[in-house]
């Protein structure tokens, strides 16, 4: 027997902790000094460099079933970083499953010394027996090498090649155990299965930032996302340099959710644990992770008057526990989700994009008072807010998504599927334990309102045990600045009243003066009332009985506050009128160019890229205070005749407002300085919080996103026997008015999208179609401006339009396109609208057709709506509808038609039975069209009877959701 066979098992033996001893020693060791000799024993030192390095390719196949051949068992420093690379794994980990694994060099040069999943370079071979390395060259992938940049060409080549180990043992293991396919990875990137959503032919990340992954090769799949982020983790710049990186920037500091998602599978599969994360100052500023509270979604509701803003849009806001430091409001954070536009025009072109991808979905962190100041205030959207029930461990995990999404998540948008709904489940979904998901309300639909449904019907289980909702109700809105107005118009009556009850009738003239002047649309006269206020409060209070002057100054004192309201809101929505103008006003094409969505988003991307600049430089993400500064330097053009009227009128409103708190100030420090302001804020809070309350005890939970409605009645025609008739209705929205929704739009305003409804008659055999309609989108507002808000007659009316289909079998001309709008006068309404009387007038707009003539009429249209609220749960009502339209028609028979139809419903909310609430809505319907014919003359019979189509119809529905 040869000598070196006898001593092979003992060499063998030897050499079985070779990497680990060579991985620490080649922490303190310059790369200039040969590597092989580091981890050697002593009793091979006398051996030549030839031996030794055989015997440890030997050793690498024995331990870790690792083969070199070739030119890479002859290369030193390749066997020393296959030894380091296998170090820098659990041990359990150092030999991969699958069998022998070989590492096969060519000198073909490659960027980073590795293949690329083309031909002309693979990287693995033989159903993964063989993994490829190439001779190394530095690569220009941006994201690659951004850590690297300290390292010298020979540290960064070592670096790629412990890598390239780690890479090729890991993927071994995945494939094996099968990590990547687990939803805890393939939710932090949104990695998606061909076909599991419309239009993904192959897998792909939901996340398009090339930044998120550790190299470009993970953006491929779930799988090479997971062995290239391991590449990085197990072979941090580090390891190499200690002073490489800052401690922010290091990736056990920036990928908190991938490093914490591998660790569990690794400790799960019983393969070893990974060191914790240790100390990252910027996070752990940040987070605050011992002192948060809980997390909210913040809904900014539409305002009714605002049609853009139907459909809402959430945020999220982490609370915190006040802490030694005391913390202003204004400066509590809110994640916005939000699409980054830039400075792009508000046109089609701007329309288009958002339908179809071409902005991008990001996270941005910013303060309460940039929420405050552009939707409370420039929009007077108020935000509603709902708390989420999650574990420590989940809130815990929400913190460490924000961190990492702002600065690497970028999403794709599209309005109807990709929006801010979506950005929010996807956070929220890379978070939640125990394999927990919750799912987006719809496919071709993801409307924010939906998804709060969806987020309110997910029990969890919380601290004590207990069954809740994923998502509570907070009754506690963050009021908006219009909203708070209108409450103030209410409590302004009730106050006079009040101090109608203490005072002479006398005291109060100047007083009754005053607040009708203050009422008035035009902002000069409100400017020369304000100027008035102190001495009608000082009349009013002098003339108070001793034994009812407090009472009487606290109620002065508070009507004061209440019409400084009232104009803060007038002079807030002249502000967003004067932006809005400023911003048409636009001429310079440079400025436009660089306020570009793209432009945008790679600055941004830029800004994110290194911990230490990002915190030392303050980012601007308010984006109405983006929009200020480009007005500064913004070359515009001279404003039309009207918005020079509104900039006019812009400013008048400011002095204004700059009189009623000059005399709120003055009444304040004089005659009412008696009063303690702060008992009167908390007294105006808890008023609010005790009517929302009320209001959302009453409410339904759900939106009126995604109803079925199945209906059974009777028809009874004109000509011809009763018949039984069965109706679906189905709406991809559909929220009527006066309808009190906690997930829902304001109930002054209506919103019906993709409504339709089939009616068939049952029978033997195929039941026979009587008819069916459809309205494509349709939208009522009963909301007016305020008074002091209104530019023209048209802001005191609400107003509305729809454009829809039907067929009807029993009419010559079965097929109807009909568009319609109106103004809608208010005759009666309570403060919430859930009782009102209104009536409509406007214009219709018809093309009726069959087989053989097509008709088009058009005629105004009158319309009268009531409902009125009922007792019981659910906003319980009674709902009267009707409509009269009297058209002319062309076509071979020319003339007047005429229609009307009047329908009556219940709507009889039973409440909630298990997580079902069921709705049942009685109707009675009488329908008529046709002309009337001509009266014959006087002293003859008249001959002026309805003749036409005329219809009746009972039916009683019922809706489960």
């Amino acid at each position: 027997m040869r000598p070196r066979t006898a001593w092979m098992g003992l060499l063998t033996v030897l050499l079985l902790p070779v990497s680990a001893q060579a991985h620490e020693q080649l922490q303190d060791t310059p790369f200039e000094e040969p590597l092989g000799h580091l981890a050697v024993p002593a009793f091979l030192k006398g051996l030549s460099p030839e031996v030794v390095l055989a015997e440890r390719v030997a050793a690498l196949e024995a331990t870790s079933g690792i083969l070199l051949r070739g030119a890479a068992a002859r290369d030193a420093s390749l066997v020393s970083d296959v030894e380091a690379g296998l170090a820098a794994l659990p041990p359990a980990m150092r030999r991969p499953p699958g069998g022998k694994l070989e590492f096969a060099l060519h000198p073909e040069p490659a960027p980073l010394g590795l293949g690329d999943g083309t031909k002309a370079r693979p990287d693995w071979s033989e159903q993964r027996e063989q993994f490829h390395l190439y001779r190394y060259t530095p690569s220009e992938e941006r994201r690659a090498t951004l850590r690297l940049s300290r390292l010298t060409d020979t540290e960064a080549e070592h670096v790629w090649r412990r890598r390239a180990v780690v890479h090729a043992v890991m993927q071994r293991w995945d494939d094996a155990r099968g990590w990547s396919k687990r939803p805890q990875w393939r939710r932090l990137d949104g990695w998606l299965l061909p076909f599991e959503r419309p239009l993904t032919w192959k897998e792909s990340a939901s996340i398009t930032y090339a930044g998120a992954f550790s190299r470009a090769r993970g953006q491929v799949s779930a799988s090479l996302d997971l062995v290239t982020f391991a590449e990085e983790l197990f072979v941090p710049v580090e390891s190499l340099r200690p002073d490489a990186l800052p401690e922010d920037d290091q990736v056990r500091c920036q990928e908190l959710s991938k490093t914490r998602a591998l660790s569990e599978f690794i400790s799960e599969a019983r393969l070893g644990t990974l060191p914790t994360r240790g100390d990252c100052p910027a996070f752990d500023t940040w987070a605050e992770a011992d002192a948060l509270s809980h997390l909210e979604v913040l809904l900014v509701a539409a305002t009714g008057r605002q049609p853009q803003s139907l459909f809402g849009h959430l945020l999220l806001r982490p609370l915190w526990r006040e802490g030694a430091t005391v913390q202003g409001p204004g400066f509590e954070r809110v994640v916005q989700l939000v699409a980054l536009t830039g400075m792009e025009e508000k046109g089609l072109g701007y329309l288009m994009k958002g339908m179809t991808g071409g902005y991008s979905t990001v996270f941005l962190t910013g303060t309460l008072g940039d929420i405050t100041h552009e939707s409370l205030e420039l929009e007077q959207r108020t935000i509603r807010r709902f708390r989420l029930n999650l574990t420590p461990g989940e809130s815990q995990r929400m913190l460490e998504r924000i961190w990492e999404l702002e600065r690497r998540g970028y999403l794709g948008y599209y309005f109807f599927t990709d929006n801010c709904a979506a950005a929010l489940l996807f956070l929220l979904n890379g978070s939640l334990e125990n394999g927990r998901h919750v799912s987006a309300p719809g496919t071709l639909w993801v409307l924010p309102t939906a998804t709060l449904d969806t987020l309110a019907k997910t029990n969890v289980v919380d601290a004590k045990g207990l069954t809740v909702p994923l998502l509570e109700h907070v009754p506690d809105a963050l009021e908006s600045t219009g909203d708070r107005a209108r409450r103030a118009l209410v409590e302004e009556e009730r106050l006079l009243t009040k101090l109608a009850s203490l005072l002479p009738s006398t005291s109060l003239a100047p007083l009754h003066h005053v607040h009708r002047r203050l009422q008035s649309p035009e902002p000069d006269v409100r400017r020369q009332a304000y100027e008035l206020l102190p001495h009608a409060v000082t009349t009013a209070l002098d003339a108070a009985p001793p034994s009812a002057r407090a009472e009487a100054r606290d109620a002065l004192h508070a009507y004061v506050a209440h019409v400084v309201r009232v104009e803060r809101a007038a002079v807030d929505q002249a502000e967003g009128e004067k932006l809005a103008i400023e911003r048409e006003r636009f001429v310079s094409l440079e400025l436009k160019g660089q306020g570009g969505a793209a432009q945008g988003v790679k600055d941004r991307q830029l800004l994110f890229e290194r911990e230490d600049e990002m915190q030392r430089k303050l980012a601007v993400l308010d984006r109405t205070a983006l929009l200020q500064q480009a007005l500064d330097t913004a070359i515009k053009r001279p404003p039309t005749p009207d918005e020079l009227k509104a900039l006019v009128r812009a400013e008048h409103t400011e002095a204004a407002f700059a009189a009623a708190t000059e005399a709120q100030g003055e009444l304040n420090d004089g005659p009412l300085a008696d009063v303690d302001p702060r008992a009167f804020l908390a007294k105006d809070h808890e008023q609010k919080v005790e009517l929302e309350t009320t209001w959302a005890r009453g409410a339904l939970r759900e939106s009126g996103a995604a109803r079925t409605v199945v209906s059974g009645g009777v028809d009874f025609p004109e000509v011809g026997a009763a018949r039984p008739v069965v109706s679906l209705r189905t709406s991809a929205m559909n929220e009527a008015l006066g309808d009190a929704r906690l997930h829902g739009f304001q109930s002054s305003s209506e919103l019906r999208v993709l409504d339709g409804e089939l009616s068939v008659e049952p029978r033997w055999g195929v039941p026979r179609i009587l008819g069916s309609r459809l309205t494509l989108v349709g939208y009522r507002t009963l909301l007016p401006e305020l008074p002091q808000q209104q530019r023209s007659f048209s802001d005191s009316l609400g107003w509305g339009a729809e454009a829809k289909m039907s067929t009807d079998i029993d009419r010559p001309l079965p097929y109807r396109a009909t568009v319609e709008a109106e103004a809608l006068g208010v005759v009666a309404a309570s403060e919430r609208f859930d009782t009102f009387l209104a009536l409509g007038l406007g214009a219709q707009a018809t093309m009726a057709w069959s087989p053989r003539e097509t008709v088009p009429t058009v005629g105004p249209r009158l319309s009268l709506s009531h409902r009125m609220g009922l007792p019981g749960p659910g906003n319980s009502a009674l709902r009267l509808e009707a409509t009269y339209v009297p058209s002319w028609r062309t076509g071979i028979t020319p003339g007047f038609t005429h229609e009307a139809d009047a329908t009556l419903q219940v709507e009889w909310y039973l409440g909630r039975i298990s997580r079902w609430s069921v709705l049942l809505t009685p109707r009675a319907q009488v329908h008529w069209e046709g002309t009337l014919a001509s009266w014959a003359g006087p002293g003859r019979s008249l001959a002026s009877l309805p003749e036409g189509l005329a219809r009746h119809r009972l039916a009683l529905g019922v809706e489960v959701r």
